[in-house]
């Protein structure tokens, strides 16, 4: 008890001196904020105050409270956890299974039979038969079924690759809508004081009402595409935990928003890619199908036998009673006489197969057409990207600046420097876009080339 008194004293300090800065030094710090930042522009008297300002509105982090996930996790909890994905794997297995169903011989017919057969006397008869196809028409189904089993293997690979480039698109997506969320947020700021400003100068007479009107109607602007941009970045969540599929909501960590670029054409992995793969299995597969429509006009083959008594005299002149048995032996092989219908099927067998060589060359046509296309995407936005970050960006930053303090200075009104300010902001814009779009131009190459 003595150990835990001192404790306690401090426990019970600790809550009185928080419940001191809560009740009095924060509305302290509130008011001090308050007046700091509302006074009117044209009445700051230092010019690295302001830019300070624009500083902390254009590049200020905002907390997230919501769990995060980076890239890898979340393409590792999709291939774990993702529906789509479970039932694909679940079509392979059943497809795994079904490979062993290849020899299905039809049900075994067993008889029997009691009475006068072969005289007056009571005679009794057993019999077991079985027909079967020609061991040949078994072993091409097996083949097929095998195919078919690779065929379906190829489909998951390829819709786990499908499912990395939705989830990396989503995660980058989301990214993209954040910056851009956070840019809207911090020149709402910026412009909420000013607008602030322009009412207050407007009041004292100091403007037309056409600056008050102006600076309205740009906030206003912001407001809605803050909107907009909540409601893509809420939509998206919604997608991206869908696709990774986990007992928790997660939002993308935070990270590089440009993607790294080092792919090369590479002619080999654009073969060994599962779509290409799947094209070829399909060819494969109607090969199989054709055989097995051509061994089937193969003859079926018939096997019985037979165990009966014969009550009597035999030919022998000896007499036999119930307790003797005899038995015979049965073969036989069903022939094809009327194969009209089975020669169609083949001939359609072999159209199928044309179709399915002609998918192939095709979609190996346009697969490689799409990587052409991709890798000029992706240098095409390289450079746009580099153009902004060694130029424009630049340019703007210089440009916020100076308009800042010319503003500040008087030598341009607040009509221009909203003009200036909307340029800027719209150069940032036009750069989250321009990585946006490198971004999706490299996840495309990375599905194409499955890296």
């Amino acid at each position: 008890a003595e150990v835990q008194r001192p404790l306690a004293t401090v426990v019970i300090g600790g809550l009185l001196i928080a419940t001191f800065l809560t009740l009095f030094l924060l509305p302290v710090l509130y008011v001090i904020v308050e007046q700091k930042f509302t006074k009117p522009l044209a009445n700051i008297n230092s010019v690295n105050g302001l830019i300070v300002l624009i500083g902390l509105c254009l590049f200020a982090q905002k907390a997230n409270a919501q769990s995060t996930i980076d890239l890898k996790s979340a393409i590792d909890s999709a291939y774990n956890n993702n529906l789509s994905l479970k039932s694909d794997k679940l079509n392979a297995d059943a497809y795994s299974k079904l490979k062993n169903s290849a020899w299905d011989l039809p049900q075994t017919f067993i008889a029997g039979e009691y009475g006068s057969i072969n005289s007056a006397y009571t005679d009794t008869r057993f019999g077991i038969s079985q027909n079967f196809k020609f061991p040949t028409v078994y072993l091409k189904q097996q083949s097929l079924l095998s195919n078919e089993w690779k065929n379906a293997e190829l489909s998951l690979e390829l819709r786990k690759i499908e499912l990395k480039k939705e989830v990396s698109t989503v995660f980058y997506d989301l990214i993209y809508t954040s910056q851009l969320k956070k840019i809207l947020l911090q020149m709402d700021s910026v412009y909420a004081i000013f607008l602030k400003n322009a009412q207050l100068k407007f009041n004292k007479g100091e403007s037309n009402i056409l600056e008050k009107n102006t600076a309205e109607s740009q906030r206003g602007q912001i407001n809605l595409q803050l909107q907009q941009i909540e409601k893509e970045n809420a939509n998206l969540l919604l997608e991206f935990n869908l696709l990774i599929n986990t007992q928790s909501k997660y939002s993308p960590k935070d990270g590089v928003l440009k993607m790294d670029f080092s792919a090369t054409a590479d002619s080999i992995a654009i073969s060994q890619h599962p779509f290409i793969q799947q094209l070829e299995q399909q060819q494969v597969i109607s090969k199989s199908k054709l055989k097995l429509e051509r061994s089937l006009l193969l003859p079926n083959l018939y096997a019985g036998y037979s165990n009966m008594s014969i009550v009597g005299l035999g030919a022998d002149d000896i007499y036999y009673n119930r307790s003797k048995r005899f038995q015979s032996f049965q073969v036989g092989v069903g022939v094809p006489l009327f194969f009209g219908s089975q020669k169609s099927k083949i001939s359609t067998m072999k159209i199928n197969q044309q179709i399915s060589e002609n998918n192939a060359r095709a979609g190996n046509i346009l697969f490689v057409l799409n990587y052409k296309k991709a890798m000029q995407e992706v240098i095409t936005n390289i450079q746009m990207v580099n153009y902004f970050e060694n130029k424009a960006i630049k340019n703007a930053d210089e440009t916020m600046l100076a308009s800042t303090m010319q503003y500040n200075s008087g030598n341009i009104d607040y009509l221009e420097w909203v003009m200036l300010s909307n340029q800027v902001i719209s150069i940032r814009a036009d750069y989250l876009n321009a990585v946006k779009k490198l971004n999706q131009s490299i996840i495309q190459i990375n599905y194409l080339t499955n890296k």
